[in-house]
């Protein structure tokens, strides 16, 4: 009997033209679910799944948040031939890092820009029916909760909260300081006293 292949299968084939759509749309699909809990729209995530699904239909207007999707498969069509799992030179680092974890940070920095720093982006609003249903389930409302709990009772000033949208996207410290225009000592700071606060708020909790 024939083995059903899983999706992500793929992450072990070569990159090639044949392939690189589907594997850019994946880590997209993965780097916005992460993300997803804690500030990203999650009308991003479930539009991301249904263009995935429908783009090829006749008629369907794909949202804007494919655009992630479509960074990944650019940054991946640098890198036919190899397999995104991978490890290679993090090149702002020097340390080994996948590159699965290089694209996924080219769609966080765009998921940063775009919904989390740029108060101005609205929301792309999606009705909710049954194919969103199937992919939220009791569990990830609870967990989406749960974590803003924690945020709103760290009561984290305004620049703290910047720095820490900065962490949850993925940007690591010289790209928060450039970011916000703030010294490193300030971005070094700022995390010091999230995690005070963090730390806090958990104890209570427990």
């Amino acid at each position: 009997m024939e083995t059903k292949r899983n999706c992500y299968d793929v992450f072990e084939e070569k990159i090639s033209p044949d392939n690189v759509m589907q594997i850019g749309e994946l880590i997209a699909l993965k780097t916005v679910q992460k993300l997803v809990l804690i500030k990203v729209p999650r009308s991003v995530y479930v539009g991301l799944v249904r263009d995935i699904n429908y783009k090829n239909v006749p008629g369907y207007i794909i949202t804007e948040g494919y655009d992630l999707a479509q960074s990944a498969i650019c940054f991946l069509c640098e890198h036919f031939g190899e397999r995104v799992l991978d490890l290679c030179v993090d090149p702002k680092t020097g340390k080994p890092i996948t590159l699965y974890g290089l694209c996924s940070r080219v769609v966080s920095n765009e998921i940063y820009k775009r919904w989390i720093f740029n108060k101005n982006t609205r929301e792309i609003y999606i009705k909710t029916d049954c194919y969103e249903q199937e992919f939220f389930k009791e569990d990830f409302e609870e967990s989406f909760k749960k974590c803003a709990k924690i945020i709103r009772r760290m009561k984290l000033t305004k620049g703290e909260r910047q720095t820490l949208d900065c962490y949850i996207a993925g940007m690591r410290f010289s790209e928060i300081a450039d970011t916000l225009k703030i010294d490193r000592s300030n971005v070094w700071r700022r995390r010091e006293r999230i995690q005070k606060k963090c730390r806090r708020v958990y104890e209570e909790l427990n």
